[in-house]
């Protein structure tokens, strides 16, 4: 199952409100869920967790250490099914979810709040959560709602952008804004979740802070994220390791059977690691 790609420039995009702007930017392309997701998640034990009034559901399967999976924009739980798959065959047991608004959550737009309290609730919620995999926008949501007293041994980002600001600039290329209306669009968003949103929404600000290593995948063919953000957020991000794989584009990146190998023998080492600790 492929990701979407980015929601298409508007034509009459230079009539839309401030407040529509940033709806837009916010809204997320729903997809439901696909055969090949639902015949995995046949196989899996669903659970409920409440956060905020609201219910979201999550899906679990195998047993050992816990992997959580936390997938990307304008996508679902599936497009983690494969990286599940080879996690499941090395003897984890997995996690996956839809980030509202997104497959079968509730919503219509990506709340960074939010997904925030969700991913929170979920870290706290998982017993001996051993590692975070992410991908795209799923590691700058993972990232940026990291707190103290997270179980997860390490975590891994795969493609994942820098920073909000940086999603505004992609958005303001995408739809061709000049300087004025980026300014009113970030305006608009420091209304709506505060003037201190850009560095309460920066992988690189959480990184710099978080206290558990990490692996950086990227693509060297990604023309989303370009290859030079996962070097910053590496050089930023102590006790990290950085792995580019050649000719992979910000989308295909994540079915990688090459991807797969990395991560699982990234979590193979933190075991051994452990495992060594405890001697």
């Amino acid at each position: 199952m492929s990701p979407a790609e980015p929601v298409p420039v508007s034509a009459d995009v230079s009539l839309d409100t401030v407040d529509e702007l940033v709806e837009r930017f916010y809204t997320v392309v729903r997809l439901p869920h696909d055969p090949f997701t639902k015949a995995f998640l046949n196989r899996c034990r669903s659970r409920t967790i409440k956060v905020g009034g609201r219910f979201y559901k999550y899906f679990q399967s195998g047993s050992g250490p816990t992997v959580l999976l936390v997938h990307g924009l304008n996508t679902h739980l599936g497009s983690m099914v494969a990286l599940a798959e080879e996690l499941l065959g090395q003897g984890y047991r997995v996690v996956l979810f839809d980030v509202p608004p997104h497959g079968e959550a509730l919503g219509t737009t990506a709340d960074p709040a939010e997904i925030r309290a969700l991913l929170r609730a979920l870290y706290a919620t998982l017993p001996g959560l051993h590692a975070v995999v992410c991908h795209s926008m799923g590691g700058l949501w993972a990232l940026t709602a990291w707190q103290a007293g997270v179980t997860a041994r390490a975590m891994v980002s795969i493609s994942s952008p820098p920073t909000t600001g940086f999603l505004v600039e992609r958005f303001a290329e995408m739809n061709a804004l000049d300087d004025d209306r980026v300014h009113q669009v970030t305006r608009e968003i420091e209304r709506r979740f505060g003037a201190t949103v850009w560095e309460e929404y920066s992988a690189l600000s959480a990184v710099r802070t978080i206290d558990v290593p990490g692996l950086v995948i990227h693509g060297t063919a990604d023309d989303y994220v370009p290859t030079a953000h996962a070097a910053e957020l590496h050089a930023n991000w102590r006790h990290s390791t950085l792995e580019l794989v050649e000719g992979a584009g910000h989308f295909d990146i994540v079915e990688s059977p090459e991807v797969r190998k990395i991560v699982s023998a990234y979590l193979r080492g933190l075991e051994e690691q452990k495992s060594e600790e405890q001697k």
